[in-house]
């Protein structure tokens, strides 16, 4: 499917990489089939079913990759499939953001120098406009209603972490619910860090903007998965972010009663939360401070 090209590798590592971790994640909440991982994509299902070259570059890598095993992704005996009006069998002028096909449908009038300004598929994914190639992000920015998402692994996982969570026999709780005071710039410097290192976790950013792009009063939000995203890592948990309130949940079950401390009756998980939380001086606000709800 990939052209070859080390750019090209580097999208499809990268798109890989966000949807290994959504399976694994996938698998800790029992969406995966009851015989777990790894997932296995039936022979005949790849017969009917693969897309070719060309479709498979009509939709955003990350979405490609999706619809591969979406169909065997279940939350209450519900397929989380990809709906058929995402897919490559679409309208053309479904296939790309809109704001291409608006501007295909003006593209024939314009012209810089000898040059037309039509829009044009260039092959493998990419289009050109003249002389310059560009492609479409390979996981793009996902709106849902007031929700906006920076890409469409983020809402994936935190579709998962907030709507796919409560099949049967997952004890997905919240533990703790912590209030650190209006734009406290630790949980500012949380909430807005890129680059977090693995061992930490892995931030899913979303925002509430009411639907519009330039809201004034936008509210932030950032889920950072610390447990379940890695090999052979059986408790998912994840602390979710604002600027003013962060709240712990996970799926460990608890080692000890309620008299005893968090980090005796969650011990994988809070480990986890003191790793991501020690440098930015918010341990304790959390994990000593926090009001104890699971």
């Amino acid at each position: 499917m990939c052209c070859g090209r080390p750019m090209c590798w580097s999208r499809a590592a990268t798109s890989g990489l966000a949807m290994g971790r959504f399976i694994r994640l996938a698998a800790i909440y029992r969406l995966t089939p009851a015989n777990g991982l790894p997932l296995v994509l039936s022979a005949q299902w790849l017969t009917a079913h693969l897309p070719s070259r060309t479709a498979f570059h009509q939709l955003p890598l990350a979405m490609a990759i999706y619809r591969l095993f979406g169909h065997l992704l279940t939350h209450k005996r519900r397929p989380l499939r990809l709906s058929a009006d995402s897919l490559p069998t679409a309208r053309a002028f479904h296939r790309m953001p809109l704001a291409m096909p608006v501007y295909r449908l003006f593209r024939h009038l314009l012209i810089y120098g000898f040059n037309s300004l039509a829009l044009q598929p260039a092959g493998n994914g990419h289009y050109r406009i003249a002389n310059l190639p560009f492609r479409v992000r390979s996981d793009p920015v996902i709106r849902l209603d007031d929700w906006l998402y920076r890409s469409f692994s983020a809402f994936l996982l935190d579709t998962m972490l907030s709507w796919w969570c409560d099949e049967e026999r997952v004890r997905h709780k919240l533990v703790v619910f912590a209030l650190i005071g209006h734009a406290d710039p630790r949980c500012v410097r949380l909430l807005r860090t890129d680059g977090l290192m693995e061992d930490q976790g892995i931030a899913v950013d979303f925002r509430d903007d009411r639907g519009d792009l330039n809201a004034a009063h936008a509210n932030d939000y950032r889920n950072v998965i610390v447990s379940g995203f890695r090999n052979n890592e059986t408790i998912a948990a994840h602390l979710c972010v604002w600027s003013v309130e962060i709240d712990f949940y996970t799926t460990e079950p608890s080692a000890a009663d309620r008299s005893h401390p968090l980090a005796q009756r969650y011990p994988v998980s809070v480990g986890a939360v003191r790793r991501l939380l020690r440098p930015l001086g918010l341990e304790s606000n959390v994990i000593d401070g926090g009001r104890v709800l699971g």
